[in-house]
């Protein structure tokens, strides 16, 4: 295993930004146009709730003549017959005062969910020995100078940190679009770094779970704490991997740390300012988790999670003005219960954040590109009726409440109260039709 003391680091992501920002990883989206008379467009459906992807194709409809003109255009000889003799599933798919989206779409194919690549980047250092604090500032103070447990009928920051994690790991275990890694650090007792993982990023079945959890199992808390080189060569492997094509999707690291940087503050700029944000071309997010004891590092961990993409709002403060102020990451040095707030952190990274609602936007199955103005999106409940999901693109997703497409158009969103529903029913299905008119919230 190749490893670096971070004290030797040279690296920067941007290096290999350089070499392959502009590297195809085959997860975009087929063409936006598609004049009159352009091959029709198909359809995606894709079980909702636990994010497992639907095992069946729906029924073809009848008439393949496709449309495929923008908005406004007149439809072909071919996708009027088309739409004359659809035969669609049972339930029409419009919303009152809309026509049935059976009567222009004309395919239906299996949907593709958004993989999602997750790396634990997870301190080890000698103070998850210690108790939490539970709010206990002198108590905090004395695991600084002396790392230990000392209740010891009660667990330690990494027993609990590391059970935590076991249980996320378990929750996303199975699902069909999520893979997951492992990093520890340090490495050794001072701050070794690497770029290999302990358990390296792969497809989240059984076996990977097992080997997860074993290695979280086997380890005695002791070291420093490197933040800035084990979340660059986290990045570098994310990237590596990516770049060589053995993952695609959304990637994401989670970095949670009890304490501040100790062994290369001089590399804390550059992490925040280049390397942080580079690491977004390749679509890569930054979690952050501030355990008990990282007070002092609330400002940094901060910046990370708001130039890594997932700040908690878009207005949190992240400033870096002030060492221990700083409220864009999961803060939980003032937890009461540690245990349960970690839980509840992890819970929202892997289930809100990482399985949520986000498709691939489908490819026309007859060649050609995907008429960006004929997309729709229906969910089926687990009892009642088909129904649309409007394009909502009148606010940010976060304030949105429908679908819209990611920044990058190679997505397709749900945002709001839609996602919200569309989670909560395990048994409800996500469709994405192409070809009939988008039918949009007016506001």
């Amino acid at each position: 295993m190749r490893w670096l003391r971070l004290g030797c680091i040279g690296l920067s992501i941007a290096t290999f930004v350089a070499a392959c920002g502009s590297n195809d990883q085959g997860d975009g989206a087929g063409g936006s146009g598609g004049g009159p008379g352009s091959a029709g467009g198909g359809g995606v459906s894709a079980r909702a709730g636990s994010g497992a992807i639907a095992g069946r194709a729906g029924a073809a409809f009848a008439g393949t003549g496709g449309s495929g003109g923008g908005a406004g255009q007149p439809e072909t000889a071919g996708g009027a017959a088309g739409e004359a003799g659809a035969a669609g599933e049972a339930g029409a798919l419009g919303t009152a005062g809309a026509p049935p989206l059976t009567a222009c779409a004309t395919k239906i194919q299996s949907a593709r969910l958004v993989p999602a690549n997750l790396l634990f980047v997870i301190d080890k250092s000698g103070s998850m020995n210690c108790n939490p604090p539970q709010g206990d500032a002198a108590l905090n103070a004395r695991c600084a100078e002396f790392p230990v447990k000392e209740d010891t009928s009660k667990p330690s920051k990494w027993e609990i940190a590391s059970g935590a994690l076991a249980d996320a790991i378990a929750t996303l275990s199975g699902q069909s679009n999520v893979s997951a890694g492992l990093t520890l650090f340090p490495e050794d007792d001072h701050c070794g770094v690497s770029a290999d993982p302990v358990v390296d990023v792969a497809k989240l079945d059984a076996s990977q779970q097992s080997d997860i959890t074993s290695a979280l199992d086997g380890v005695s808390p002791s070291g420093d704490t490197p933040i800035a080189g084990a979340t660059i060569l986290g990045y570098q492997h994310l990237s590596d991997a990516l770049r060589a094509a053995k993952l695609r999707g959304n990637s994401f690291v989670v970095l949670m740390t009890d304490g501040a940087e100790t062994c290369k503050e001089s590399e804390l700029s550059k992490l925040v300012e280049t390397d942080v944000p580079h690491a977004r071309l390749f679509n890569i997010r930054t979690f952050v988790i501030g355990a008990p004891g990282s007070e002092a590092a609330r400002s940094l961990l901060s910046q990370i999670a708001y130039e890594g993409g997932t700040a908690s709002s878009p207005d949190c403060d992240h400033s870096g003005s002030v060492p221990d102020q700083g409220d864009c990451h999961f803060d939980m040095t003032s937890s009461q219960d540690f245990a349960k707030d970690l839980n509840a952190a992890l819970q929202k990274i892997s289930h809100d954040k990482v399985l949520s609602c986000e498709f691939d936007v489908p490819t026309n199955p007859d060649g050609g590109g995907v008429d960006r103005s004929k997309v729709n999106v229906t969910f089926k409940p687990g009892s009642g009726k088909e129904e649309t999901i409007k394009l909502d693109d009148t606010a940010s997703c976060e304030q949105a409440n429908g679908w819209q497409y990611s920044e990058d158009g190679s997505k397709i969103e749900l945002c709001g109260a839609a996602c919200e529903r569309v989670e909560s029913d395990p048994d409800g299905e996500v469709r994405i039709a192409l070809g009939c008119p988008t039918i949009k919230v007016v506001r």
